[in-house]
């Protein structure tokens, strides 16, 4: 089974881009995660897609995976990271769990020059997308 973490910022964000889109605000819903190199949490997937929606949650394995998270997910890990307990989802195929931002934003090392998850210290590292 893979497995996909969701920091609180993560379940945040998607939480917020689905208001945006309920008052009327263009949103994509989506954020990417590819980090496989995470000390304590990495997830078993390259790359996903995570989509919030408002529909039944999801997982769309393959080459570009994708998971659909609903509203009510969202607010319900969220609400596990809030108890400090372990809040999980599993789909077929996919785990996903929520980590509170105090564990997961962790420094991996003195080298690296951004926190866990900054996009463009991934392609000024070399871990991005390259043309």
């Amino acid at each position: 089974m893979e497995k996909l973490y969701l920091s609180k910022r993560d379940l945040t964000v998607l939480l917020g881009k689905l208001d945006s889109v309920r008052n009327g605000e263009v949103s994509a819903c989506t954020i990417i995660k590819n980090d496989i190199a995470h000390p304590v949490y990495p997830q078993t997937l390259r790359r996903i897609a995570v989509v919030a929606i408002e529909e039944p949650d999801r997982y769309l394995p393959g080459v570009s995976p994708r998971l659909h998270l609903s509203r009510v997910s969202l607010t319900s890990l969220l609400a596990h990271i809030a108890k400090q307990s372990a809040g999980a989802i599993r789909l077929e195929g996919l785990e996903v769990l929520a980590v509170p931002d105090e564990r997961y934003y962790v420094d991996r090392s003195a080298t690296e020059g951004a926190p866990v998850g900054d996009l463009s210290a991934a392609f000024f590292w070399n871990r991005g997308k390259q043309r």
